[in-house]
């Protein structure tokens, strides 16, 4: 389980980066959650798996 919260937190990061570097093509809206979600599910990864290696 927490392999997919970190897949997914990856794949949240990616997707703000390429935002980023497109500035024109990303919605002030968009980055904001994408950059409130990033720490949030790193958070729930680490809290999943506490005491288990990936």
């Amino acid at each position: 389980m927490p392999t997919l919260y970190f897949a997914l937190t990856v794949f949240a990061l990616l997707c703000l980066v390429a935002l980023l570097l497109r500035p024109g093509r990303g919605r002030a809206m968009t980055v904001w959650l994408l950059a409130a979600l990033i720490p949030l599910l790193t958070a729930v990864t680490v809290a999943l798996g506490a005491g288990k290696g990936f």
